[in-house]
């Protein structure tokens, strides 16, 4: 009985990775793409479809560790499309700020998207601020809506 949970464990976690393989090596993807030194403390990867087949255009978003620092990371973030040769970045992401990218909607050549930023007098380890975001997928020009 002791190996039935460690090999039911293994067996979830390959099933688990398995239905992410139709994205392809998005980690790969985003450190070559967005970060600057070789390694990201977190991605995200906001697609206009959650269907990897269906997917045209994706907003990649990387949080780099800034050497030297205690812990800070900068953001780089780019609109990724979909070509014949898979994903490539299409346009770097400029002006967009926050963490955690969210509720991502794709319309009228533009995405919408929310993340959390510092609110006033807040200690800059506990942001609660939300903020909305406009990219326009041509530029890659990110403007805060509020």
């Amino acid at each position: 009985m002791r190996i039935i949970g460690p090999l039911l464990a293994l067996l979830l976690a390959t099933t688990g990775a398995a239905a992410q393989d139709g994205w392809g090596n998005l980690d790969a993807l985003l450190l070559s793409s967005l970060s600057n030194t070789g390694s990201m403390e977190a991605s995200y990867w906001l697609p206009d479809s959650p269907d990897p087949a269906a997917a045209q255009v994706a907003i990649g978003v990387a949080y780099v560790h800034i050497p030297g620092s205690a812990g800070s990371v900068s953001i780089g973030s780019g609109i990724f499309r979909k070509g014949a040769a898979g994903w490539q970045m299409a346009a770097p992401v400029t002006g967009l700020f926050g963490h955690e990218p969210r509720a991502h909607q794709f319309q009228n050549g533009q995405v919408q998207l929310l993340t959390t930023m510092l609110g006033p007098g807040e200690p800059r380890c506990c942001p609660t601020q939300e903020a909305m975001w406009r990219i326009d997928l041509t530029t890659g020009q990110a403007e805060r809506i509020y």
